[in-house]
């Protein structure tokens, strides 16, 4: 196999387990002796609530344009590999365009849920 075939199945196959890892990473509250209600103090809340907010939105939001650039720069880079590649040449860059369509859909697709979750979990915090 081609090297850099190597490395761009290595490299997406670490940025899903990132993702993946992320995502379903789940805050565990371990002492059953809190009471929750302490935490209603409604000055703290809010400005808890909208600080968090701030920062998983930057996050996203980063997420989003730093992928579409890549994803549009990868698109540009392959279209002109194809169009001047020889014939023979061919079948190997369909090959790494099957890669990068399955990579741009798992980008697109993990920032589509998160925004998802984003939108779900800032509707239902209690105020």
């Amino acid at each position: 196999m081609n090297r850099k075939v190597i490395l761009a199945r290595v490299l997406s196959v670490l940025l899903m387990g990132f993702m993946i890892a992320t995502t379903l990473c789940v805050p565990v509250l371990a002492d059953d002796s809190l009471d929750p209600t302490q935490f209603n103090d409604k000055g703290n809340v809010t400005e808890a609530q909208g600080s968090v907010q701030n920062i998983i939105g930057g996050i996203i939001t980063i997420a989003q344009v730093v992928g579409s650039g890549v994803a549009v720069i990868m698109l540009i880079v392959l279209a002109i590999k194809y169009i001047s590649a020889a014939p023979s040449e061919k079948a190997e860059i369909k090959k790494t365009v099957v890669i990068y369509v399955t990579g741009a859909v798992v980008l697109f697709a993990s920032t589509a849920i998160l925004q998802i979750i984003k939108s779900f979990a800032t509707s239902n915090i209690v105020k």
